[in-house]
């Protein structure tokens, strides 16, 4: 192979470090790529940890997973804080379902371990519906988990399929609990959507972790409370049993951080050097002060975890005055008791 068709390697050329990259790339499509190698881990002397409270958490260091990625990149790529312009996100690759199983089973042969961890940005639920199938039907016994969107396509119907072919759990995005702001940040779904695929995943005994973002861009006080009492429901009703705050993060390659003035917050630097240094500073003029809110969000969320302080009004988790929430009671109660989701 010349160096013309070489892909995404770095080479010497003319004694200078120099990246090769052929576009379009051909070579290294997902399905082309063999399943990973975990011969000579010794997995047997592999400690598992259990040192923090929050139960999703916790799978990522108690027992053993081998990892797996059904598909390359995100078949959604649109959400406005991602970095959907990087290859490891924009670059969507499928596969097929027997070439995973395929995958599984040769991983399996060499590791005897029978857990896996698909490292998906988000498992596309035709492939999952595809794998599930797949599995039963070849009789090869996991056990699973993954992350993936809140979609309607996952119906009571498809997560217990799901159930049947191993998975016991599965993270995914609820961000801002706000239908304002689950809209400006292209998120592709609304809070009655979530309440009504998470508790479909939750009657099978699947584990729902849900993904909470606070300070979005515009985001106000209001906002944030409100989100923590959909929050509060959520687990109350069961839909979502794990749960994590993570404060906005602008990056160089989102839809955010490449338009700032759409999103109408100002960069202030730094200036970008490389993708380990990608993190953007920025103010947020119309939002609230949104570093304030961490203590008493995590400070409620510990409770909810542990299926506790629901009957706490929310302005008391905070060392300051916050407003009231907006949101009636028996909201996501109200979206459970709407008509089912449609069949994929």
């Amino acid at each position: 192979m010349g160096e013309d068709a070489l892909e995404r390697t770095y080479i010497c050329r003319d004694n200078t470090v120099v990246y090769a990259n052929k576009i379009p790339n051909t070579i290294f499509h997902h399905r082309n790529l063999p399943a990973p190698s975990y011969i000579g881990l010794p997995t047997d002397k592999y400690l598992s940890f259990l040192d923090v409270m929050n139960p999703m958490h916790r799978m990522w260091s108690d027992g053993k997973w081998n990892k797996l990625t059904i598909s390359h990149g995100c078949y959604w790529k649109q959400c406005s804080f991602c970095d959907v312009t990087l290859d490891y996100i924009g670059n969507y690759q499928n596969t097929t379902a027997d070439d995973l199983v395929n995958k599984i089973e040769k991983i399996i042969s060499e590791t005897d371990i029978t857990g896996f961890h698909f490292v998906d940005e988000a498992a596309p639920p035709k492939m999952l519906r595809a794998l599930a199938n797949t599995l039963i039907e070849r009789k090869v016994y996991i056990t699973w988990w993954t992350n993936i969107r809140f979609e309607k396509t996952f119906t009571p119907e498809l997560c217990a399929l799901l159930s049947k072919s191993g998975c016991i759990a599965v993270t995914g995005g609820l961000e801002v609990a706000s239908d304002r702001l689950l809209e400006k940040m292209k998120k592709g779904v609304d809070i009655a959507q979530v309440a009504r695929v998470t508790k479909a995943f939750s009657n099978e005994n699947i584990m729902v972790h849900a993904y909470l973002m606070f300070g979005f861009p515009t985001e106000t006080a209001q906002e944030t409370i409100d989100s923590l009492e959909v929050v509060r429901q959520l687990f109350q009703s069961n839909c979502i049993q794990s749960a994590f705050w993570h404060q906005f993060a602008c990056t160089s390659h989102s839809p955010v951080g490449k338009n700032p003035d759409e999103f109408e917050i100002n960069i202030t630097g730094p200036k970008f050097e490389g993708f380990a240094e990608n993190d953007l500073y920025h103010e947020d003029p119309t939002g609230a002060e949104h570093h304030l809110y961490s203590e008493g969000l995590n400070t409620a969320l510990n409770n909810y975890l542990n299926y506790k302080g629901f009957e706490i009004p929310l302005e008391q988790y905070f060392n300051f005055k916050v407003p009231h929430t907006t949101q009636v009671h028996n909201l996501v109660e109200g979206f459970l008791k709407q008509k089912t989701l449609q069949k994929a």
